[in-house]
């Protein structure tokens, strides 16, 4: 009763329409959940996100869940998630995400690191909650432990895709040992170029992980 009162002094509103919700709604309107850009890269294993990675030969797959694009509702939904603080918007998405996979034999789920002051700036990881959602529909551990971003990197947006490479070079520790053998699903909200991605999967393939996997919230241009 009082969550009831509470909307109605300060109605909840769809982040993409601005819509009033209604009961049972979370984020999204029915509606523009249901047109939600949906990328279905689970059916097609040969992606234009997974194109991104095959320079690493220990990359099985890539997915993403959304189509991104700067004014539509996936960017909607990660500014919201990035900049307002909603951790708990970002373990929705993980929930969303999930009902459209299939289970993976995954030992290790590693979110992207983020550096420690960008951590102690937003004060928590988008990748991680994002994970969080994702492992509740399976049996999947999160270890953010494997490797660090060990190296504070000038922001990627208006940065073409080389120079977004060259930002990335170096930016992340030896990984620990624990990943020899192993096979890792990584999880970040937005790949683009796949620079910050592409890194860590070299990280990974030193480290002589098994097979690495990967999953997105959105992939862009």
């Amino acid at each position: 009763m009082l969550r009831d009162f509470l909307s109605l002094l300060s109605p909840n509103t769809c982040i993409n329409c601005k819509k009033t919700l209604l009961f049972g709604e979370n984020y999204l309107c029915i509606s523009c959940k249901i047109d939600l850009p949906i990328t279905n890269d689970h059916l097609n294993p040969t992606n234009e996100l997974f194109s991104k990675f095959i320079f690493e030969k220990k990359v099985k797959s890539a997915i993403a869940f959304l189509y991104f694009n700067k004014t539509g509702v996936a960017q909607k939904l990660l500014h919201e998630v990035k900049y307002h603080r909603k951790s708990d918007l970002a373990v929705e998405l993980g929930l969303w995400y999930a009902n459209t996979l299939e289970n993976f034999d995954v030992d290790y789920v590693l979110p992207v690191p983020l550096h420690k002051s960008k951590l102690r700036q937003r004060t928590f990881n988008q990748s991680t909650k994002i994970a969080e959602g994702i492992v509740r529909n399976f049996g999947w551990k999160i270890k953010e432990d494997l490797i660090e971003r060990s190296k504070k990197t000038q922001t990627q947006t208006r940065k073409n895709q080389t120079e977004r490479w060259i930002n990335m070079e170096n930016v992340y520790s030896t990984a620990s040992e624990d990943l020899e053998g192993k096979s890792v699903l990584i999880i970040d909200d937005i790949i683009t170029t796949g620079a910050t991605v592409g890194m860590l999967c070299q990280r990974l393939a030193e480290a002589n992980v098994k097979e690495i996997h990967i999953l997105c919230i959105a992939r862009g241009n």
